[in-house]
């Protein structure tokens, strides 16, 4: 009975390395702080299933022996607890992205960015004895931003050389290649910096990457992909990492949400907020999300609903579960209509669930009283007097509601959708205070 009282209470309802280097030296720089949107609402999107495996150390060492080569160099990710502590602190100081002091080698989201940090160990090694030759620390981080009034977006790619030892004091190279992969949709400007760069400790290479969709009709995917490649002599290691390893690092392009075209991170799911000035709308919601076993949109406890894009699907899904049936309870202002949920405009309306009339839909009323000459308002249904929740198998749910709670509440799905840029089938939550 928790829910039931709840609602009713007014709330809306990197593998180790061969052998052991010297000791590198490290140190922090002081680099101006990035724009950071909330943290709060980032999204880590793990790696795909069947994501390609990046060679060990080991691996490569192997390679090399059945080559015939004397020495090979490897470069792996690693996790800041196993690297040097000063790395890691070095690492976490260079406070850049809006995704500093996030976990590294995750890849987070929000709507309209993608961020990534990553700690990189090159070692050279001695192919006959797997012995160290010298090593480095070096920080990769990165940040795409699409919020744009078009459909140009830019990345920042960021490395700093941390740490150095043995032969790798004296200097290697470093190159990093990107693509922008969608056919002949995606246009890609120079990258962050022009060919291999020579580096040491303490070297630091930045710069921006520049990308465009080139079309100005439907929706594509971007696929963003990178190769890095670090060189010392004869001797070279590539890491490659993006859209291939992850779908954190797709962005997609559309001219079909607004008159205006624009890019989104399509692996966020946005929520959609419930405002608590249609608060008796936001406890309908709450209560149907609580007690119905499916918790449709009610995050980390059901799924996500998703976008019905078509207006004469839309229709139909309202006029099932909206159908003559329902009737307005006399106590609910006037004018009154009927709210449904899950939203006719999502493909979890009970009428894209076999349901064929609202009649077997949970029913609520929104229902009006006058106390000491104010009016109070509350939400009822069936059963509430005997301590009775709804019937928690129910596919879909209606209220009798003051028209301008549900035309409130469908005004702002309408806007949301267009400045989530929700295409037909994208998910997004619905928070209407069921939030822990």
């Amino acid at each position: 009975m928790a829910a039931l009282a709840l609602i009713t209470s007014g709330m809306g309802v990197a593998a180790a390395t061969t052998g052991e280097a010297a000791r590198p030296t490290a140190a922090a720089a002081a680099l101006p702080t990035a724009v950071e949107p909330a943290i709060a609402e980032a999204q880590v999107v793990e790696p795909r299933a069947k994501a390609p495996a990046t060679a060990s150390c080991q691996q490569v060492r192997e390679q090399a022996a059945r080559a015939g080569k004397e020495t090979a160099l490897c470069v792996e990710r690693v996790p800041a607890a196993k690297a040097p502590r000063k790395v890691a602190r070095a690492a976490a100081a260079d406070d850049v992205t809006w995704c500093d002091g996030q976990e590294m080698n995750k890849a987070y989201v929000t709507r309209t960015s993608i961020c990534e940090n990553q700690l990189l160990h090159a070692v050279l090694i001695v192919i006959p004895t797997g012995a160290p030759l010298g090593d480095a620390y070096f920080t990769v981080k990165q940040e795409v931003n699409t919020k744009t009034t078009d459909t140009h977006f830019n990345e920042d790619f960021f490395l700093r050389v941390q740490a150095v030892s043995g032969a790798l004091v004296a200097g290697f190279t470093i190159e990093i290649d990107g693509e922008c992969v969608a056919s002949s949709a995606c246009e890609q400007g120079l990258g962050p910096w022009t060919g291999p760069a020579p580096v040491t400790l303490l070297s630091t290479k930045e710069g921006t990457w520049q990308r465009s969709w080139k079309k100005t009709t439907g929706s594509d995917t971007l696929m963003l992909g990178y190769k890095l490649t670090t060189k010392y002599g004869a001797s070279k290691a590539d890491v490659e990492w993006g859209a291939n390893e992850s779908r954190a690092w797709e962005v997609r392009c559309d001219n079909q949400v607004s008159n205006l075209a624009g890019c989104v991170v399509p692996m966020y799911t946005p929520t959609f907020v419930v405002k608590s000035k249609y608060s008796e709308a936001r406890q309908f919601i709450g209560m149907v999300q609580a007690s119905m076993s499916s918790h449709p949109g009610w995050e980390g406890k059901g799924q996500p609903l998703t976008r019905e894009a078509d207006d004469k699907v839309a229709k139909k899904n309202r006029d099932i579960i909206c159908d003559s049936t329902f009737k307005p309870h006399p106590s609910t202002p006037k004018p009154t209509q009927c709210d449904e949920f899950p939203f006719a405009k999502s493909k979890q309306s009970g009428a894209q669930q076999g349901v064929t009339s609202g009649k077997v839909c949970q029913q609520y009323n929104v229902m009006a009283q006058t106390i000491e000459g104010k009016e109070y308002l509350s939400l009822t249904w069936p059963g509430l007097k005997e301590g009775k929740m709804p019937p928690a198998n129910a596919k879909c749910a209606r209220a009798s509601m003051p028209k301008n709670q549900n035309e409130g509440v469908g005004g702002d799905l309408g806007r949301f959708t267009k400045a989530q840029r929700l295409l037909g089938g994208d998910g997004y939550w619905v928070d209407a205070g069921n939030k822990p």
